[in-house]
């Protein structure tokens, strides 16, 4: 059954028509639901009214000085332009949930009914941060109002468990106030293949990531996943595994790649010279400033900052990052200027967070901006199957440092190697790798000549071969 009436009026082109219109509609008590304004045109709609009341209404505009014809539409041209807009929406391979600024759901396409299995007509004008309360990182970033890419959700539906990847984007005007915001759901495993797919023609971006393993292989394919965004990305893995590879990897793979690549050890330096080496200094800001000097962030503007053992920075440091996270700005030291900055931040350590966390060893809102997209990087006891490829590598790179024309390592050399359990991971198997290269009296490789622990583990037999 039908709701609503709407017309078409053409009309000549006359100053005043629209208040004569409405005054038609006024005098017969009708509420106007929609009303689109043209040149020589108004398009009307308002609620189904009875016969006699059509008739009636219809007679009295016709009597309005200036109206050419009347015509009975289907849908008003906004409405013909929202149903265009819900279908596309409804028909794109991610979840689309638009909210305004009181963070009321205003739009909730088919592809989130399905895939978080609740109704469209359930949550429509309900508050956003229901809908993920028990989703503590993405509340708390919606709620912040702030734009992230690409940060990993699980949730159960009657599918089982899934892995989604939710993306959030401002709706702000002219003024850059905002009006609300969009929020997009893919589905990681689709975002996996998709990245698969041009795995092949990426490869010269991994060329220094030697292996093939799965696991290995899944890295390489979320790195292409998030690569693009903005999100910060934190490196998980044990010293040794290559994280800042994959840091470059990302870099190179980013749009930001036309811009520097920075790299800060968080280890390697005392507080004071990370703040100065960070935020840069004022000339005369402390003992010794002769001249001023610029920041790492300001190095990297509009590029990356790849922070390696972030996990050692202390409180005071963290409590500095977190600032630029939020804002966006830094202040060099002994200056009183606020500077915004645009950086990629891509974190590392081998470090347990969670458990520093507990132990007020490092603080949980920091935590939770560099945990944005973590990537776990793999042990290499966790990809022996990476090892034969490894040794390959690393031989012929090592020829040229050494001088060398070492071929290859023989299967026994590989064997054992690929039984041994690697706790300083790649970076042990490059080490033992070249020991063994400049113990070898041939071009081949052999098990006689794998030295592991160089202190305690070297005895000469008769033939003057090497053992463990």
């Amino acid at each position: 059954m039908k709701k609503f009436i709407r017309l078409e009026i053409t009309t000549q082109d006359r100053v005043g028509m629209t208040y004569k219109v409405l005054e038609v509609f006024y005098k017969n008590n009708l509420s106007v639901d929609s009303l689109e304004v043209f040149p020589n045109k108004f398009c009307v709609k308002f609620k189904m009214i009875d016969n006699r009341l059509r008739d009636i209404l219809l007679e009295e505009l016709y009597s309005v000085d200036g109206i050419i014809s009347i015509e009975e539409i289907k849908l008003l041209n906004y409405e013909i332009n929202e149903k265009k807009l819900f279908a596309t929406i409804d028909s794109v391979d991610k979840g689309i949930i638009a909210v305004n600024k009181n963070f009321e759901i205003e739009i909730f396409n088919y592809y989130c009914e399905q895939y978080l299995n609740i109704k469209k007509d359930k949550v429509l004008g309900e508050d956003i941060r229901k809908l993920f309360y028990d989703k503590p990182n993405i509340r708390d970033l919606i709620e912040e109002g702030q734009e992230f890419e690409n940060v990993k959700l699980k949730i159960e539906n009657d599918k089982g468990e899934n892995l989604y990847l939710v993306s959030l984007k401002a709706i702000n005007d002219d003024d850059n106030k905002n009006h609300g915001f969009v929020i997009s759901i893919k589905d990681f495993d689709d975002a996996m293949k998709i990245a698969n797919a041009v795995l092949q023609s990426n490869e010269g971006v991994f060329r220094e990531i030697i292996g093939n393993s799965p696991k290995i292989d899944n890295v390489k394919r979320m790195i292409l996943a998030v690569a693009k965004s903005s999100s910060t990305i934190l490196l998980r893995g044990e010293s040794g595994t290559g994280k800042e590879l994959f840091a470059r990897a990302i870099y190179k793979l980013s749009d930001r790649n036309d811009k520097k690549f920075v790299v800060l050890n968080c280890a390697a330096l005392p507080d004071n010279l990370i703040e100065s080496e960070l935020f840069g200094f004022e000339k005369g800001s402390f003992t010794g400033a002769l001249t001023g000097k610029e920041g790492l962030f300001k190095v990297a503007n509009g590029g990356t900052l790849f922070l390696d053992e972030v996990g050692e920075l202390s409180l005071t440091m963290q409590a500095k990052l977190l600032r630029v996270l939020q804002d966006g700005t830094i202040r060099k030291i002994g200056g009183t200027k606020e500077e915004e900055v645009d950086v990629r931040i891509i974190g590392a350590t081998n470090r347990n967070l969670e458990k520093m966390i507990e132990e007020n060893e490092f603080r949980s809102d920091l935590y939770y901006r560099l945990n944005v997209m973590p990537i776990y990087i793999p042990k290499l006891k966790e990809r022996i199957e990476d090892i034969p490829h490894l040794v390959n590598y690393f031989i012929n790179e090592l020829n040229v440092k050494l001088g060398k024309k070492i071929k290859h390592g023989d299967s026994e050399f590989v064997r054992e190697l690929m039984n041994y359990e690697w706790k300083g991971n790649v970076r042990e198997l490059k080490n033992v790798i070249e020991r063994s290269m400049l113990l070898c009296s041939g071009s081949i490789l052999r098990r006689e000549d794998i030295v592991v622990d160089a202190r305690n583990a070297i005895e000469f037999n008769a033939n003057n071969k090497l053992y463990r």
